[in-house]
């Protein structure tokens, strides 16, 4: 009898053991699915935000070129010419018009479309960075959406991984008040001598 109590009491044991094993099994399982369950819903919460981001109406689609920028850019295009490549609506941010940093970034996501519209000589200068001789820097005809022409640097940011108009943007933003949460509409075109050429269109 006192050696089938021994042996139920160590039954019991490590009847007990089990349990508390399953316990603490249970509870791990139970963190791990809570800590799933978050990052879930982190993610869920980033592609909302994203799809938000996209659903622009006024970003989204092609835009309608102002009537005096048409004018100008068929006038430096000659006949004959491909008609100007649609880029991107941009809705312009707050460090888009900084004067300190004089620059617009193009969303990284028009880079296939840029660069099935440049030259191989053209996207090496693009990424040149830093160089003292002008002759590196790519340099641009830009046609606003009131028709003046004026030049801009062009330049392809590695680190960033965009293309980004650079130099004299600050004085296109000084020029028709740019102001953040408006609307940039760019193209892309030749000139009559095959000059890379840009369209800009801003608007609130």
């Amino acid at each position: 009898m006192a050696l089938m109590r021994m042996r139920d009491g160590g039954s019991w044991k490590r009847w007990n053991a089990l349990l508390d094993a399953s316990d603490s099994e249970r509870e791990r399982i139970n963190n791990e699915n809570e800590k799933q369950k978050k990052n879930v819903e982190k993610i869920v919460k980033k592609i909302v935000k994203k799809k938000r981001k996209q659903e622009d109406p006024e970003v989204d689609g092609e835009a309608v070129m102002p009537e005096r920028m048409r004018e100008e850019i068929e006038g430096l295009m000659g006949a004959g010419m491909k008609p100007p490549t649609w880029v991107v609506n941009k809705r312009i941010t707050a460090s888009d018009v900084r004067p300190d940093l004089s620059r617009l970034f193009i969303p990284s996501e028009c880079e296939w479309k840029l660069e099935g519209l440049l030259s191989a000589e053209e996207m090496r200068k693009a990424r040149v960075q830093g160089k003292k001789n002008s002759e590196e820097v790519l340099v641009v005809k830009m046609v606003d959406g009131n028709g003046g022409v004026s030049d801009l640097d062009f330049k392809y940011w590695t680190s960033l991984n965009k293309y980004v108009f650079t130099k004299q943007w600050t004085q296109f933003v000084d020029k028709f008040q740019v102001k953040e949460g408006w609307i940039v509409e760019i193209w892309c075109f030749r000139d009559k001598h095959s000059l890379l050429c840009f369209g800009i269109n801003v608007h609130p």
